[in-house]
Parts: C-alpha cells; sequence; structure tokens
C-alpha cells in the first residue's frame, strides 16, 4: 500500500469515531465527568503544606487521568462490535497497523481533552503551581498519553469481544500501566519542586521508550487481534 492511500485511510478512519463520538457523545462526557469527581475527591483531601502537595499532587492527578481515561479506551472498538459491523471493519482494505494506529489517535484526542479540563481543576482545588514548568509538564503529558493511549488500544482490542471485557481490561491494564502511572508522577514530582536534572531525564527516557515499544508492538501484533 503506498503512501497517500495509507494516510488517506488513516485520515478516514480517525475521521469517523471522532464524528460519531462527536455526534452521538456515548464515551467522553462519563470519561469527563468521572475524571472531575475523582479529581475533586483527590484534591480536596491533601491537607497538606504547599511544597509537599508538590510532591504528591502529581501522583495524584495522574490516578485521576488513568482511572477515567480507561473508560475511553476501553470503548475503543465497542462501537463497531455492538453496531455488528466488526466483520466488515476488518475486511476493509488497509493495514491492521493502519487500524490500530487510527485506534490510537482517537484515544489520544480523547486524553488530551481530558486532561485540558482535569489539569486546571486540579490546580484550582489544590493550589499546586503546575503552570510554572509548564515546557516539562507538556513534554511528560505527551509522552505518557502515547504511551497510555499504546496500551489501551492494544488491550482494548484483545478484550472487545469479551463479554465481561470491562472488569477484564481493567485487571490487564492496569498492571501495563504501571510504569508509565510511575515515570509520569515522578517526573511531575521532580518538575514541580524541581531542579530539572538527571533523574528527570532517566523518568522521561523511560515513558518515551514505553511509549515507543508499545506503539510499534501493538501495530505490528493487531493483525492476530483481528483475526481473534
Amino acid at each position: 500500500m503506498t503512501t497517500r492511500p495509507t494516510i488517506r485511510s488513516l485520515w478516514w478512519l480517525i475521521h469517523k469515531d471522532l464524528m460519531r463520538e462527536l455526534r452521538a457523545q456515548h464515551v467522553w462526557p462519563g470519561m469527563v465527568l468521572l475524571g472531575l469527581v475523582i479529581v475533586f475527591l483527590l484534591a480536596t483531601q491533601i491537607d497538606l503544606p504547599l511544597d509537599e502537595r508538590s510532591r504528591v499532587g502529581g501522583g495524584l492527578l495522574w490516578l485521576a487521568i488513568f482511572f477515567s481515561g480507561t473508560l475511553a479506551c476501553e470503548r475503543s472498538f465497542a462501537g463497531e462490535r455492538d453496531a455488528g459491523c466488526w466483520q466488515a471493519l476488518t475486511l476493509y482494505p488497509v493495514a491492521p497497523s493502519v487500524l490500530f494506529l487510527a485506534k490510537m489517535a482517537v484515544n489520544l484526542a480523547a486524553l488530551a481533552i481530558l486532561e485540558l479540563v482535569l489539569v486546571p481543576a486540579f490546580i484550582i482545588l489544590s493550589d499546586i503551581p503546575f503552570g510554572a514548568q509548564l515546557g516539562p509538564l507538556l513534554l511528560i503529558a505527551a509522552l505518557g498519553n502515547l504511551g497510555f493511549a499504546a496500551v489501551g488500544t492494544l488491550v482494548s482490542g484483545l478484550t472487545s469481544g469479551l463479554r465481561q471485557r470491562s472488569g477484564l481490561m481493567t485487571l490487564l491494564l492496569l498492571p501495563l500501566m504501571v510504569p508509565v502511572v510511575l515515570a509520569a508522577a515522578e517526573s511531575t514530582r521532580i518538575a514541580l519542586v524541581g531542579p530539572i536534572d538527571a533523574l528527570w531525564w532517566r523518568w522521561i527516557q523511560l515513558l518515551a521508550v514505553f511509549a515507543a515499544v508499545f506503539t510499534v508492538v501493538g501495530a505490528l501484533l493487531f493483525e492476530f487481534v483481528m483475526e481473534e
């Protein structure tokens, strides 16, 4: 398959899922609402001095993003499965890796929207100065989102045909996401309490390697996921 048709097919698949969600609003409103509830519960319980809040705030924020973002990843393939058009999607003349990357891109968009809501809410409720280190935090969010979306899309594809996919997906996703949540939380903590040092870059490198490995693995293995 040449490059131009591949890019066109990738864009069509992304556009299809985004338009379906924007029109029907099946997942994103519930995802954002769940995230706001978790952020409110966590942020209002931090009864610590500002420097201590900065140490624990990043971890709490990433936990809220993980639990609410899982809802979006879980529904990555539910639309096709529930509508009975999964077989038609598998017959579409694109490589399985293109379908994986399209679903991953939609999950990235969902995570970005989620964070645009949760981060300001967390700042207001906890008074932690996330804006003071905007550049490093944007890098952490970008790499963390890539890793989250890659793993979430792959696991969602593996569990999409099962009846009890919700509970199973969470059980499978949680141990796989531990490196992302840990690295994102630690790098966020270091960025907030400063200074940016070699340890911070090691956590960033872990996030980058994790995102790259699972993106490649997901694209390569998705052919077998579609055949199940």
